[in-house]
């Protein structure tokens, strides 16, 4: 007998995928806040991403992020940082261990939305084809 699945606890669906993501740090600081930062994402969803760091920003921290999706779709959107994936396993890209904080979409427009929902069930659509 087949166990149930577990029912998605967040307002949107999340689907694994590794693209680039330049990033800086909004607000008022010095030059070296508003240099460009590079990470990875590891999921995303209409509302949000996993984004690979080398260190974690404090809880609010605004961020202008430029997604790299597939098919040389660039996706320019602020963002905010809504905590810490922690107890999670090590994960690695080029290499390197990363940690991840949990981003959450501030304003991202419809087109930036409808492009994330058709790459999100683009993924699902593969993986189910490929079982």
């Amino acid at each position: 007998m087949r166990e149930p699945k577990k029912s998605e606890k967040r307002r949107s669906v999340r689907t694994p995928v590794t693209v680039p993501v330049r990033y800086r740090v909004n607000g008022e600081g010095s030059a070296l806040q508003k240099s460009l930062m590079v990470g990875h994402s590891k999921d995303i969803s209409v509302s949000g991403l996993r984004l690979a760091v080398e260190e974690h920003h404090p809880i609010g921290t605004e961020l202008e992020l430029e997604i790299v999706l597939p098919r040389a779709l660039d996706l320019h959107t602020s963002a905010r940082v809504i905590g810490e994936v922690v107890g999670v396993e090590e994960w690695r890209v080029d290499g390197v261990v990363t940690q991840f904080d949990r981003i959450s979409f501030v304003e991202a427009d419809k087109n930036a939305q409808i492009l994330i929902l058709r790459l999100v069930f683009e993924i699902r659509r593969r993986k189910e084809k490929g079982k």
